[in-house]
């Protein structure tokens, strides 16, 4: 009886460390918040936050999706500000980053992902203090193409 309740408490304790790891986020991976999770991050850090559920572009067209913009202005410094388009197809995409790309400014990244398995369609515009303090990660991979 013994040996039975080690095996079954060693199982636990083996299936519970599992499911604790892969929670973790491991620090060295892309991470996008969702929505919930940025607007928390972003409040909690002073920033204040507007979720879009109804978008449309300046044609009046209706894309399906939504946006996250969080913005803070601090005394003497340029306003501190995300815009984070999730969208449900790429070409909604290609609007809104071309859109940003021409009306964004003072900002540190611009980025624009399509179609992705984990992240589906992204984009989104925003000074470096408003991506991390919303809590997005992003590793950055340098590749070297030999001439």
């Amino acid at each position: 009886m013994k040996k039975f309740l080690t095996i079954i408490f060693a199982s636990i304790l083996i299936v519970a460390t599992l499911a604790m790891t892969a929670c973790v986020d491991d620090k060295s991976g892309t991470y996008y918040p969702t929505n919930e999770e940025m607007k928390a991050n972003l409040e909690k850090n002073g920033y204040v936050v507007i979720l879009y559920q109804d978008l449309s572009d300046n044609d009046g067209n209706r894309h399906d999706g939504t946006l996250l913009f969080a913005s803070k202005s601090r005394e003497g410094k340029e306003e501190e500000y995300l815009y984070f388009y999730r969208l449900d197809n790429a070409s909604s995409c290609e609007y809104y980053y071309n859109s940003m790309e021409q009306n964004c400014e003072n900002y540190n990244s611009l980025v624009k992902i399509e179609n992705d398995e984990k992240f589906g369609n992204i984009v989104y515009c925003g000074t470096t203090n408003a991506i991390n303090s919303a809590g997005i990660k992003v590793v950055k991979v340098d590749v070297k193409v030999k001439s």
